[in-house]
């Protein structure tokens, strides 16, 4: 069976299109923070990702909400990379996301299959019993940096304007609460579970969340000194919370990968 599914799972990557151009450096030692854009029609830029949050980013349509991405070697969320994608046309972003896949097999060797699993999770729901809202979280207006935005792609599980990690936290533009899920679920945000959205609200909202996303072992020492831990961050400026609880996900399990050429 496992053999099967890494057969299904190469064959898919080995279908998808791949980008006409593609750049891959090394991200600066004093880079902060992690962004992925498209700056104009099939153009992809990445800035500040390992190659755990590239998988994330390419895999998260096919494998669903929550999913986790687990093995392969330990520099896969260590190192980091920026990378510039150019397609041949005006490529759409899921388009762009298929073109990702495919760099990740042609200049990372990914060799991944996917399994079902029950893992510890995080719920993400409302921290008030009437429902309100935290002070910094607003519905979005439907513009994109004063301009009304692009029309919604179909299936998109991504912002509608923007959706990043930046020192001390991140920001979102035109997002649902489960893109907010998705990014406490990723690696960068140190949470070490997925996070499922059970919040119950509707529609794409606005936010600035300043929080330490250090690891929890260090985020006491930084309680005093620096912003809030995202557990705190979340109850006070967005009126939500984090509870444990189970959860099934698609885990996207790592088998092999090599360190790239650097352009």
């Amino acid at each position: 069976m496992r053999a099967a599914l890494l057969l299904t799972v190469l064959a898919a990557q080995a279908a998808a299109p791949g980008f006409d151009i593609a750049t891959i450096r090394l991200s600066p030692p004093e880079a902060q923070g992690a962004l992925i854009n498209f700056p104009q029609p099939g153009r992809l830029s990445v800035t500040n990702f390992t190659l755990r949050m590239l998988i994330g980013q390419a895999y998260q349509s096919e494998l669903g909400p929550g999913f986790q991405v687990s093995g392969g070697p330990s520099w896969i969320e260590k190192d980091r990379y920026v990378i510039l994608g150019q397609a041949a046309g005006a490529a759409s972003r899921a388009e762009m996301m298929l073109m990702l896949k495919s760099l990740l097999v042609d200049r990372f060797a990914l060799k991944a299959h996917s399994e079902m699993k029950e893992v510890d999770a995080y719920a993400l729901v409302m921290a008030r019993k009437d429902g309100r809202t935290g002070p910094r979280l607003e519905k979005w207006d439907g513009n994109c940096n004063g301009k009304p935005a692009p029309p919604a792609q179909p299936n998109s599980t991504g912002p509608r304007c923007a959706a990043f990690f930046r020192p001390p936290g991140m920001v979102m533009r035109g997002v649902t609460m489960a893109v907010l899920a998705n990014m406490l679920s990723a690696s960068f945000a140190n949470l070490g579970r997925p996070v499922v959205d059970r919040t119950s609200l509707e529609g794409e909202f606005n936010f600035d969340l300043e929080t330490n996303f250090a690891p929890a072992s260090t985020n006491a020492a930084a309680a005093d000194t620096g912003p809030p831990s995202v557990f705190v961050a979340l109850q006070e400026q967005l009126g939500l919370k984090l509870e444990p609880t189970k959860t099934t996900v698609k885990v996207l399990i790592v088998d092999s990968a090599e360190k790239p050429t650097i352009d």
